[in-house]
């Protein structure tokens, strides 16, 4: 059985708990610069954003990689980056049409969402908004998945349009 992540920004408050224990899982530290996942704030709109990695079927980050650092998980479903192969050329930043993948600021490295090995805590403290959901890939599952990213995609390009 395979779950996919699901985030439905109008339910998102803008807590950032998401950020923080995202950092805290893979650096050890509460810092939001250094989470995989950044929830964009538009205070006047009461409008809270996350975006993260969507995991394409044919990740577009994946194929411009000249390093081939970036490749997608099977069993998982998830993309993943090997740092080592990474040089932080920001390749994979530009053709993201999810605005998913960001460079580490302290390595200057691509961080993508590895869905926490299955078991993504994101999902686990979004507990009382449920703005994102750890749930089975079913087909109506993932069509909600679809119409959520390009909804969330078109909010944020509307939010960096007119600024936050």
């Amino acid at each position: 059985m395979r779950f996919i992540l699901i985030v439905d920004h109008e339910k998102c408050n803008g807590c950032t708990y998401c950020m923080l224990v995202c950092s805290m899982k893979h650096k050890g530290i509460i810092q939001r610069g250094s989470s995989r996942i950044k929830v964009y704030k538009d205070e006047a709109r009461a409008l809270a954003i996350p975006m993260l990695c969507e995991h394409c079927d044919n990740p577009p980050c994946a194929e411009v990689c000249p390093t081939k650092a970036i490749s997608k998980d099977p069993k998982l479903g998830a993309v993943l980056v090997n740092q080592d192969l990474c040089t932080g050329c920001g390749a994979c930043v530009e053709v993201c049409p999810y605005s998913g993948v960001r460079l580490d600021p302290e390595t200057g490295k691509a961080l993508i969402c590895d869905l926490c090995g299955g078991e993504p805590l994101c999902a686990k403290v979004c507990t009382v908004r449920e703005a994102i959901t750890w749930v089975e890939a079913t087909p109506s599952a993932l069509e909600r998945k679809r119409r959520l990213a390009e909804a969330r995609v078109e909010e944020f390009k509307r939010m960096m349009r007119e600024g936050p």
